[in-house]
């Protein structure tokens, strides 16, 4: 049985609503980056976390709590989702030190089926920066019911 951790992106969960359904999908269905292990082996989520947040160039070590309290459920690897690896500016400093201060826990860059990061990135720009009046969510990006300025996101 592989034990298995997901982080998310705390602005991707928190601003945007996303409840990590196309990443717990894929993990159910064994698709992107959960293809690595095997269909006989059963799949055991310890749990979700997401990120601490955008710590500066100072700090990347802010994630370490976070990481504990899914390392300390004997994880065998953590899963960082889609999102931290299309978007996050401190992935690098964030495995860096995770890899350092847990050298046990394999670090799986991708959750789901990657699709292209343009449009990605196009989209979680409009979440964030959507005005208050037709706010919209995740969900809406997930559905194809996103509505955006330059048109309808063309997802791989």
């Amino acid at each position: 049985m592989a034990r298995i951790g997901i982080i998310t992106c705390a602005n991707c969960t928190q601003n945007t609503h996303c409840a990590s359904v196309v990443c717990l999908g894929d993990m159910r269905k064994r698709r992107g980056f959960f293809e690595k292990y095997p269909k006989e082996e059963s799949l055991d989520l310890i749990g979700m976390i997401t990120c601490a947040g955008c710590p500066t160039l100072a700090a990347p070590e802010k994630i370490l709590p976070r990481v504990e309290a899914i390392a300390a459920y004997k994880a065998d690897a953590l899963h960082f989702s889609y999102c931290m690896t299309a978007l996050c500016p401190f992935i690098n400093q964030y495995t860096a030190v995770v890899a350092k201060a847990f050298p046990n826990l394999d670090l799986v860059m991708g959750t789901h089926r990657p699709i292209d990061k343009g449009e990605f990135r196009r989209g979680v720009k409009e979440l964030l920066c959507q005005e208050l009046t037709r706010p919209q969510t995740m969900n809406h990006m997930v559905d194809g019911s996103l509505k955006v300025p330059g048109g309808p996101l063309q997802f791989v």
